[in-house]
């Protein structure tokens, strides 16, 4: 599931390339001695404390300074794992770059470059953390993301990665679903570019298979398996009904506030092998270019 913050990642570009971005203070591409800049002032933002954006929040250490959220998309997760923290810098790197600059409007607070997940504009060793949530599963290459994550991650680094589990409503994925009776109906509106995937199809992943791609070079210590995905439910009777039958993409556009509140209440399920969401924390066995 993405829940409307969805990210991709291309073949990988080259790593000299000039990082666009928006400033929040210092350079996107500095390493890890950046000093942290401090977070707009205003309210909290509720996605600081809910679902995977805040469960990414609580599992980072003090420690890790300076945070990459790949896979930022429009920013909304970005901020939400930035919170009000004032001794932690997180650093948005998405790959479109019509997406960067509309988080530029919407959140000018937070920092965003336009980077591919493949090719990190980062020194080896440079960041304390990496974030990928709901990524790996739209990726065409997992294992080349997670080891340039690993390649950018100092000695200790952590590493938080979210993905759709392989549950019991795994087989009714939106992102799958909706596609399939698309082809056999293609006057229905088609999903937006951004939730689509490289692989072909949405992936999911049990915990084992996480494990597995992310190597020896991660060793995990903390899993979270929740929701049963009844959000999923939700959002592909409004696709159906609403891109599909009815054609009213500005109805389903604001349905899809629902989907985002049918989620935040779903993740609050611990269901184990029957969840639809799986997060997982992990720390950079030797960590940089090794």
């Amino acid at each position: 599931m993405t829940t409307q913050d969805p990210t991709r990642t291309t073949a990988p570009q080259p790593r000299q390339q000039t990082p666009v971005g928006v400033r929040t203070g210092g350079s996107a591409g500095a390493g890890g001695g950046s000093a942290p800049t401090a977070p707009e002032r205003g309210r909290p933002r509720l996605l600081s404390y809910v679902a995977r954006w805040g469960r990414t929040r609580r599992w980072l250490p003090p420690e890790a300074r300076l945070v990459l959220d790949v896979g930022a998309a429009f920013g909304y997760g970005t901020a939400a794992v930035q919170g009000r923290s004032r001794h932690r810098r997180v650093v948005g790197v998405e790959r479109d770059p019509t997406h960067v600059a509309e988080a530029a409007r919407r959140l000018p607070h937070i920092e965003i470059i336009c980077a591919d997940a493949a090719a990190l504009p980062f020194p080896d060793g440079s960041v304390d953390a990496v974030v990928l949530l709901d990524v790996i599963e739209h990726v065409a290459d997992p294992p080349a993301v997670l080891a340039e994550a690993y390649r950018v991650l100092r000695a200790g680094g952590w590493l938080v990665v979210s993905v759709p589990h392989r549950g019991l409503l795994a087989p009714l994925d939106s992102m799958n679903v909706y596609p399939a009776l698309r082809r056999r109906r293609p006057s229905w509106l088609p999903l937006e570019s951004a939730e689509g995937s490289d692989a072909g199809h949405h992936q999911h992943f049990t915990l084992d298979e996480v494990r597995r791609i992310l190597g020896p070079r991660f060793a995990v210590d903390r899993v979270a398996r929740t929701g049963l995905g009844l959000a999923e439910v939700y959002h592909l009777a409004i696709l159906v009904v609403f891109k599909g039958l009815l054609r009213w993409p500005r109805v389903y556009q604001v349905l899809l506030l629902g989907h985002l509140a049918a989620y935040v209440l779903d993740d609050l399920l611990p269901l184990g092998r029957a969840s639809y969401y799986l997060t997982v924390r992990a720390c950079a066995v030797g960590g940089g270019a090794g």
